[in-house]
C-alpha cells in the first residue's frame, strides 16, 4: 500500500493541492488545482479544463518529475499544520469525462517520496518514506523535510 489508512483519509478529505512542475526552461511552476485520490493505483490524478494545452501538461511532457502538496491549517500552532508531500513521476492518460468541462487528458502522479506532517493523529510529527514499484520503504529523516 503507498499511503496509509490516514493518509488516505486527509487525501479523500482535501479539495485542493498545489502542483509544482518543471518547464523546459528549468524554471518551476506551482498551480493549485483540484485532484482526485485513484486508490485502485495509488495515484494523484488531476484533471482539468483544457488541460493538453495547459504549462503543467506541457510541463509534465518536457520533464516528469513533479512535487504535490496537500496541506490544511486547523489552529494556528505547529500541532494545526498538517500535509502531505507526494514526489514523483507524472504521465500524461487519457480518460473519457462524465464532466463535459474536464478535458480527457490528465497528469497522473505515481509517489516516489512521501513527507507526511500531522497526518496520522495517533502518530503526529513528520514522517518520510520512499516507494519503489508500490511499496514503501521508511526513512530516518529527524528534522528535514
Amino acid at each position: 500500500m503507498i499511503f496509509s489508512d490516514a493518509e488516505q483519509r486527509f487525501l479523500l478529505r482535501q479539495p485542493r493541492g498545489h502542483l509544482s512542475t518543471i518547464g523546459p526552461d528549468g524554471v518551476p511552476q506551482v498551480k493549485p488545482l483540484g485532484f482526485t485520490y485513484n486508490p485502485a493505483l495509488g495515484t494523484i490524478d488531476i484533471a482539468g479544463y483544457r488541460m493538453a494545452s495547459s504549462a503543467k501538461y506541457r510541463n509534465v511532457q518536457a520533464n516528469p518529475r513533479v512535487a504535490f502538496v496537500i496541506d490544511e491549517v486547523t489552529e494556528a500552532t505547529m500541532q494545526g499544520a498538517h500535509f502531505l508531500e507526494i514526489r514523483g513521476v507524472a504521465e500524461i492518460a487519457t480518460l473519457p469525462s462524465a464532466d463535459p468541462h474536464l478535458a480527457a487528458e490528465i497528469i497522473r502522479i505515481h509517489p516516489r517520496r512521501v513527507v507526511a506532517y500531522n497526518v496520522d493523529p495517533d502518530s503526529p510529527g513528520l514522517h518520510t518514506r520512499d516507494v519503489t514499484h508500490g511499496v514503501t520503504h521508511d526513512s530516518a529523516w529527524p528534522g528535514r523535510v
